[in-house]
């Protein structure tokens, strides 16, 4: 058995906290700072079945806050991994009650472009409606995970 040292969750919240554990206990592998963070311009990925990597060095390298942009990753995987759970599906918030902003919108196109899955865009879209919402990202995996 090999331990690999993570460093995120220095910068997680309380509720990121509450998250890895949360994953953790669903049995979902974590990782961090995997060979294709080095190739891609990501923050993480999830990489299904079960397994989700935290792109640490490129959220510190290039400037940006870990302490915001660390949550935000974990949280937005996390979603992903709650559509995994419930079959790489929708969560089922209607879409009218998911309001993005441009910024946002912008966010959804980059990970679309970055998989090439031209078909997550409600997945996406999702996942960057609740990647600020760490209370009911929990709620969804506890649903659908266990």
């Amino acid at each position: 058995f090999y331990f690999w040292l993570m460093h995120f969750p220095v910068y997680l919240t309380p509720q990121g906290q509450e998250i890895l554990n949360t994953l953790i206990s669903a049995k979902f592998r974590i990782q961090e700072n995997m060979e294709f963070c080095k190739s891609k311009n990501l923050f993480g990925y999830n990489n299904a079945p079960k397994q989700i990597v935290i792109c640490t060095s490129n959220i510190v390298n290039r400037g940006y806050n870990p302490y915001q942009y660390v949550n935000e990753t974990l949280y937005h995987e996390s979603v992903h991994s709650a559509q995994y759970c419930k079959g790489l599906k929708p969560l089922g918030i209607p879409k009218s009650q998911m309001s993005l902003p441009p910024n946002k919108l912008q966010d959804v196109k980059n990970s679309m472009k970055a998989t090439g899955n031209i078909n997550s865009r409600n997945l996406e879209y999702e996942a960057c409606w609740l990647e600020d919402k760490p209370e009911q990202i929990n709620y969804y995996l506890r649903k659908f995970c266990f």
